[in-house]
């Protein structure tokens, strides 16, 4: 998106980027290109110590930097410390970033989702009520509770055994005994039918017939050969249809291909979708990764080849046209046909064995003269075998502290001060999945992890299961996570009317939908957070969690409060130890009112498996500290000052030392301080320990400091500011993002 306005005096990135000054826009172009002009019109420098300097050896930002006295030398150019350049050579500091070319991908959607696109089609499946045949596989072993008024398990089809389109309109006429059966139907009273399904196998049938995934032919002393929509008649001799081709001056039956069948025929057979036939002494028709044996004279061919003019054995795939054999075997598309003398068909990936004068082509090949596609790189079953649930990767957090994922403040830089208190787990901030999958890069930033962060996970919002399982998919194979939640807890109005948040309580199933479909492309184990409900007084939430337990969910955290009460209320404890009970095996971590060692204590009594602190963490972040060590820590103004300190330091090596960079770290501060302010210093407290949702009164502190930290006026937070990363700019405004004082 382009920027309202410009800076007319930043330097433009073709100087700052070192490419010896060459800019592609010419003399169109809006920055500077003169590093003296630009260093005339910069603002002074803020100090004489450059966090990105001191800490890696070498600044990136160079002139641009606010602190580039540090690092400059003669002619502004750039210094380099060689020993801890050296130290941080190869090392990520911070890992997760969106790459040009995954951008690229995702902007033109060329990114493949091929788990995610298996399991919407299964559920496409489960919706339309009309079976497609095939192996139904479910993403999950576990059946969910019935009786809510939702709609039963959504199964993961597997592979579809229905024939394929069909291409030709001709057909074989004059059978004498022609029946057209659609899909899913059947005839009766058959002496000698015998029906296949998806991997059945038939032995020893004397008088094989031709068998059609979900279909069978009855009543017909002769093979039948059975076509979705086609009616295959009065073909006294076989013809070979492949792909709307046919092979004439066959004495023998003919098979229809794709699209056609061919009735009548005593002594044909064609097996689809992994069906085999077994005891034919003549022919034996493999399908994929079987073994055909002791074909003395067969010729294999794959992938659009055409074989001409054997009298022994032809076998064609894939738009093929075949003249002149006198005993043809036609193989299309996993069909196969029986009774050729001394012919096995091999297709996808089988191989003949103890043929004199076999010729096996692969898929890589094609027609005489198409070029081949090399076949590189490892063999892997990933897109065959998926992980079950016992070997994903277990989510051992249980008695952890974990840092809930805090909008706009729960940032990685702040992420750090509380991870460096004691913080056990942590959370990025709430992603929105349709715009990860747009790739845009300030809401993949979000997902930045720091190497400090050894149990880290992401939280999506979303509201259907396509977004929400193409958006798991992308994280899996691009991103460095321990565990993904689902953000069912959300109260803002925008998510809540487009069905995401606390909206998903209401839409069980579609909840439903987007856990399964998570899980069953995710490496990672899937956890959720939610609301006791959405509306005041209407709790839910006990009814939801044991059927998350069965869709696959690995942990649930409940926020003691509803989406109605926001923070006007005391979060219900009781009702989130009843949940707690309901959930078990299933880890139930409780979120509401800890800001303090004590609250913390009690929460624990409540039977939960840990706890998640919120806006007890942005009060006061060194409450991990508190309760790690059961005491209460009168922290004095200045140990308050060095943590906004270290803030802003993560803040220009996360966000930058240019002058974007020191402007954004400044926003954040002050969104932090509006929090902040809210503490009270324990040596000033009549009644320990402080509680969250009490208005503390207006009281003057035990130093200057003190007194200006404790200040809910804007104008006292950017003095702050300024103490740290100097004056503001001209025009300067604050609004804070969120209203941090909710009282009633």
């Amino acid at each position: 998106m382009k920027p309202k306005s410009y800076e007319q005096s930043r330097l433009c990135p073709s100087v700052t980027q070192g490419r010896g000054g060459q800019c592609r826009f010419g003399p169109r172009c809006r920055f500077l290109h003169d590093v003296s002009e630009y260093l005339a019109a910069k603002p002074a420098d803020l100090g004489g110590r450059c966090v990105l300097f001191d800490t890696f050896g070498r600044c990136p930002y160079g002139v641009t930097c606010r602190f580039g006295r540090a690092h400059l030398g003669d002619g502004h150019q750039n210094l380099l410390n060689a020993t801890l350049a050296q130290q941080w050579e190869g090392k990520l500091p911070v890992r997760n970033g969106l790459s040009k070319e995954l951008q690229q991908q995702l902007r033109k959607r060329r990114f493949s989702f091929q788990k995610a696109e298996e399991f919407l089609r299964g559920l496409r499946a489960g919706k339309g009520g009309k079976a497609t045949g095939g192996c139904v596989e479910v993403a999950d072993c576990s059946a969910p509770q019935e009786g809510l008024g939702d709609s039963p398990v959504l199964q993961e089809q597997g592979e579809d055994s229905k024939p394929e389109t069909l291409q030709s309109s001709q057909g074989a006429e004059g059978a004498p005994r022609p029946e057209a059966l659609q899909s899913s139907q059947r005839a009766e009273d058959a002496p000698k039918a015998e029906t296949l399904q998806n991997s059945q196998r038939a032995e020893g049938a004397p008088n094989p017939e031709v068998l059609q995934s979900s279909q069978g032919a009855e009543g017909d002393p002769k093979a039948e050969v059975l076509q979705n929509s086609r009616r295959a008649e009065g073909a006294p001799k076989a013809e070979v249809h492949n792909s709307s081709q046919r092979a004439e001056g066959d004495p023998k039956p003919e098979v229809l291909q794709n699209s056609q069948r061919a009735e009548g025929d005593p002594k044909a057979e064609v097996l689809q979708n992994s069906q085999g036939a077994e005891g034919d002494p003549k022919a034996e028709v493999l399908q994929n990764s079987q073994r055909a044996e002791g074909a003395p004279k067969a010729e294999v061919h794959n992938s659009s080849q055409r074989a001409e003019g054997d009298p022994k054995a032809e076998v064609l795939n894939s738009s093929p046209k075949a003249e002149g054999a006198s005993s043809p075997e036609v193989l299309q598309n996993s069909q196969g046909a029986e009774d050729a003398p001394k012919v096995e068909t091999l297709q996808n990936s089988q191989r003949a064995e103890g043929a004199p004068n076999p010729e096996v082509l692969q898929n890589s090949q094609g027609a005489e003269g198409a070029p081949s596609i090399p076949t590189l790189g490892p063999l892997t079953d990933e897109d065959v075998t998926k992980l079950r649930p016992c070997e994903k990767k277990k989510l051992e957090i249980q008695g952890k502290l974990y840092l809930a994922p805090l909008t706009t403040c729960g940032n990685l830089p702040f992420r750090r001060i509380c991870k460096r208190f004691g913080a056990d787990v942590t959370c990025g901030e709430m992603a929105v999945c349709t715009n990860l999958l747009q790739g845009q890069s300030s809401e993949w930033a979000l997902l930045k992890r720091h190497h400090t962060e050894d149990i880290f996970g992401v939280q999506l919002e979303g509201a259907f299961p396509d977004t929400m399982t193409k958006c798991a998919e992308l994280l899996n194979r691009t991103i460095d996570v321990d565990f993904v939640d689902i953000n069912v807890g959300c109260p803002i109005d925008l998510v809540y009317k487009k069905g995401g948040g606390c909206a998903l309580m209401t839409r069980s199933n579609k909840f439903e939908q987007i856990v399964r479909g998570m899980n069953s492309v995710l490496d990672v184990p899937v956890t959720v957070k939610i609301r006791t409900g959405v509306q005041e007084k209407v709790n839910v939430a006990h009814k939801l969690i044991p059927r998350i337990r069965e869709w696959g969910v690995s942990m649930v955290t409940l926020h003691g409060r509803s989406r109605e009460q926001r923070y006007t209320r005391s979060a219900d404890w009781l009702y989130i130890a009843e949940c707690a009970r309901l959930a078990s095996p299933m880890p139930l971590f409780g979120n509401g009112d800890i800001l303090s060692y004590e609250d913390a204590n009690r929460a624990m009594q409540m039977g939960v498996s840990g706890i998640m602190i919120a806006r007890g963490a942005l009060i006061k972040p060194w409450l991990f500290t508190e309760i790690k060590e059961q005491r209460h820590w009168d922290i004095s103004s200045s140990e308050r000052f060095e943590i906004l300190k270290d803030f802003t330091n993560y803040g220009l090596e996360h966000w930058g030392s240019d002058t974007q960079g020191v402007e954004k770290t400044r926003k954040f501060l002050l969104e932090w301080l509006s929090f902040l302010c809210r503490y009270i210093p324990v040596g000033l407290l009549e009644h320990l320990p402080q509680k969250i949702n009490e208005r503390p009164p207006y009281y003057l502190g035990r130093d200057y400091l003190e007194t200006l930290m404790a200040s809910q006026n804007v104008d006292d937070w950017i003095k702050i500011s300024e103490l740290l990363l100097g004056p503001v700019p001209p025009g300067f405004t604050f609004l804070p993002k969120h209203k941090a004082n909710s009282y009633r």
